[in-house]
């Protein structure tokens, strides 16, 4: 069995480094997206064309904007042709993993057929409005959060593009046959897009509700990474040294988010975790 590791980045070259040789396995390819707006020359240095390659479709990827799904679709367009791997593990590269790259490999490899993507119901998590709502997050004027409100109201409320909506995080580890089937879902269903091209954070929704409503729901497992959310915040609170031990003993396989710039230590002291037991 492989696995392709698709990374999206956009900052802190050594950062990607230090994740990349702690995935470090016979078994791992990496497919590195490198944000449209970055500089990609950067990264150059990481890539060695035989198990880490670049994207070369590139998106420019703004928060809770498209181009992180567009950044995903672009990965797995490259990737899902060459029929050489059973999973693709989506991930960003300010996550780190908390397990051996071999115990990781294992995890997956003695669950077969299972999709790891959260699919919790809306109401669990309050996020109706980011759905119900037309947002212009995608338009680069001014004033389009108001201009969104606006459209909010004189227009008809927005449908469901689903039986049931679910999500909640947009980093996920799907076979093969799942990801293709986004894949093509998304090519013979354009309405759909457009839906989702006004939500706000789309990417936390949408791939989990096309599996979750055509067939894999009984497949579905809680995705791999261990995440700090602070109730009110939109972001993920970045990981520290005194996090250690909550995430560990939360069990997961990855954790994120992680800034080299706000603590190396904790960077380093899992680095040193996942290697000595290689």
């Amino acid at each position: 069995m492989k696995i392709a590791h698709l990374i999206l980045a956009h900052k802190n070259p050594g950062q990607l480094q230090m994740l990349l040789e702690a995935l470090d396995h016979p078994a791992f390819d990496f497919y590195i997206h490198i944000d449209k707006k970055s500089d990609a020359g950067a990264f150059e240095y990481l890539v060695d064309n035989k198990r880490k390659f670049f994207v070369k479709k590139r998106a420019s990827i703004y928060w809770a904007g498209w181009g992180t799904i567009q950044a995903t679709i672009n990965g797995f367009e490259e990737i899902l042709p060459l029929n050489q791997y059973e999973y693709i593990n989506v991930i960003s590269a300010q996550d780190f993993p908390m397990k051996p790259a071999v115990e990781i490999y294992n995890f997956i490899y003695n669950r077969k057929g299972t999709e790891f993507i959260t699919c919790e119901g809306l109401d669990t998590w309050k996020v109706e409005p980011r759905i119900r709502k037309y947002h212009l997050i995608n338009w680069r004027i001014p004033g389009k959060y108001r201009l969104g409100d606006f459209v909010t109201k004189v227009l008809p409320a927005r449908r469901f593009p689903f039986p049931v909506m679910v999500g909640r995080a947009n980093w996920f580890t799907l076979t093969t046959k799942a990801a293709q089937f986004c894949l093509d879902y998304l090519k013979q269903h354009p309405a759909v897009i457009r839906y989702f091209k006004y939500c706000w954070g789309a990417d936390e929704f949408i791939f989990s509700s096309i599996l979750y409503n055509n067939g894999f729901r009984n497949n579905i497992e809680d995705n791999l990474f261990f995440v700090k959310w602070i109730e009110g915040k939109g972001h993920p609170e970045i990981l520290t040294i005194d996090d250690y031990d909550t995430m560990i003993q939360s069990g997961k396989l990855f954790a994120r988010k992680f800034d080299i710039q706000t603590d190396e230590l904790i960077l380093r002291k899992l680095s040193e975790l996942v290697t000595v037991k290689n």
